[in-house]
């Protein structure tokens, strides 16, 4: 009998041509690229010499001269922010999540967090973000709602603390006030709720506030509840050097130190900042497996001193997961994670007179496998290989920022910004095609957004007008 006739492979999606930052063990970036997507899961990926005759897709995207990347990573955004651009000016980070923050956040109803959940959400999958860490929110129902509805991953969980660490004296009296059993059983409650969803591109978080906010029993239970349930504990930690202060007063020990002293570290705590470090601290985070998200927009925006007392280079090093996030509304005030990776190359360079303390690689890791790796992700996100979830980015080339390009690194870290994000997907899914939203309308969302703002800040008695006199 006759052989069967062989052809092409049949696949739900190929993308052809470009560059091909693939992120696989080897970190080998193919200039002639192909990607074959079959359902949610990659099936090829490679050379498009190697590759170009054994795939035919039901849709065939041309990338030819653009540049691909693993979906990007946002390792720490609130869902639960501010209007955006109203926070007053010159406070350091306490005192503004005293006079703002904590007063907005206590203000947001069921729909607003629905709005916001919907509209932060789109924001970042149209600048090429396709996971992030929501570090707690609240009406969680209304927010996963919302985030399902987008198609964007996410961890999360509910906004959980105990009024029982060194900031407690002024923190909001009433509002979410718990003891430690009540704030476990929410936890608890939170992880049960994201797993009855159901859905495979939301996972569970077991969410404290940290940044003083928690006693010691609860930061141990976070810890040992996200063990258990293998999921992530999630806090705000070591974020300033008044927070440092604090603890040394309270405690005797630097916030990271203590954590290590009664045991509330271990390979499961995601620590959001961590922007006042000693070098000592850098071990400490080896030795338990903790994982980190630096923040350098925030840090900035909110005078942190990360360029002083932040150990990146160090952490890195030691090799600990280090994500990078761009933090709530009114801290980064940007959510473009091609941003993110700019300043995480160029600060510790700067702050150590060091070119090398932080290479453009190591930044494209940090936006991507590594994300995904401090995410706990990484089984099936972060780069571009065979059996890997289909979360891709593909960047239009053809502008001044991408031209020339002879190193798609170089011209991704120093020249481009999310603004150059045509194509996205999630899970095999087109959610950004031609820079525009497929799902959702971009338009209507930041409407909606910008009345809640106007809604919240009537609540709340802000009135953030410019410094200077506005003239009608």
């Amino acid at each position: 009998m006759p052989e069967p006739a062989t052809g092409p492979q049949q696949v739900d999606i190929v993308i052809r041509g470009g560059w091909l930052v693939s992120l696989n063990p080897g970190r080998e970036i193919f200039r002639d690229g192909l990607v074959a997507i079959s359902g949610s899961t990659i099936v090829g990926a490679g050379s498009r010499a190697d590759l170009g005759e054994r795939y035919r897709g039901h849709t065939e995207i041309d990338a030819t001269g653009n540049v691909i990347l693993p979906g990007m990573v946002n390792g720490h955004r609130h869902i639960l922010s501010g209007a955006r651009g109203a926070a007053p000016e010159g406070m350091v980070t306490l005192d503004v999540l005293r006079a703002f923050y904590y007063p907005s956040f206590e203000a947001l109803t069921e729909e607003d967090m629905h709005v916001y959940a919907l509209h932060h959400s789109a924001e970042m999958l149209r600048f090429g973000t396709t996971l992030y860490e929501e570090p707690g929110c609240t009406h969680l129902d209304a927010v996963l709602a919302g985030i399902a509805s987008t198609g964007i991953r996410c961890r999360i969980g509910p906004w959980t603390w105990d009024h029982g660490g060194p900031s407690a004296g002024s923190l909001p009296s009433t509002w979410l006030k718990m003891t430690h059993d009540e704030a476990v059983e929410r936890l608890k409650d939170g992880v049960a709720t994201v797993r009855a969803l159901g859905n495979p591109r939301i996972r569970d978080a077991v969410t404290i506030e940290g940044v003083g906010t928690c006693s010691d029993q609860l930061n141990v239970s976070a810890a040992e509840l996200a063990a258990e349930l293998d999921s992530l504990c999630v806090l705000h930690k070591a974020t300033s050097e008044q927070e440092v202060e604090l603890e040394l007063a309270a405690f005797g020990h630097r916030p990271l130190e203590h954590m290590y002293r009664t045991g509330a570290l271990n390979s499961h705590v995601f620590l959001n900042h961590m922007t006042s470090l000693a070098e000592f601290e850098v071990g400490l985070l080896a030795e338990t497996g903790a994982r980190v998200s630096c923040n350098p927009s925030s840090a900035l925006r909110l005078s942190k001193g990360t360029t002083q007392t932040g150990k990146w280079p160090e952490l890195l090093r030691a090799g600990i997961p280090v994500a990078l996030g761009t933090d709530a509304e009114n801290a980064s005030n940007f959510h473009d994670i091609v941003r993110s990776m700019y300043l995480a190359a160029v600060l510790p360079r700067d702050a150590r007179r060091d070119p090398r303390a932080v290479t453009v690689e190591q930044a494209v890791e940090m936006a991507t496998l590594s994300g995904a790796v401090a995410m706990r992700w990484d089984d099936e996100l972060g780069s571009i290989e065979a059996g890997k979830e289909a979360d891709l980015v593909i960047f239009d080339t053809d502008d001044f920022d991408w031209t020339p390009l002879h190193n798609p690194l170089t011209n991704l870290v120093y020249n481009a910004t999310g603004h150059s994000v045509d194509t996205v997907l999630v899970g095999g899914e087109i959610l950004v095609q031609d820079k525009e939203l497929t799902k959702l309308d971009g338009q209507e969302l930041r409407a909606r957004a910008a009345e809640v703002d106007r809604r919240v800040l009537k609540r709340i008695g802000a009135d953030p007008r410019p410094a200077w006199p506005v003239r009608p």
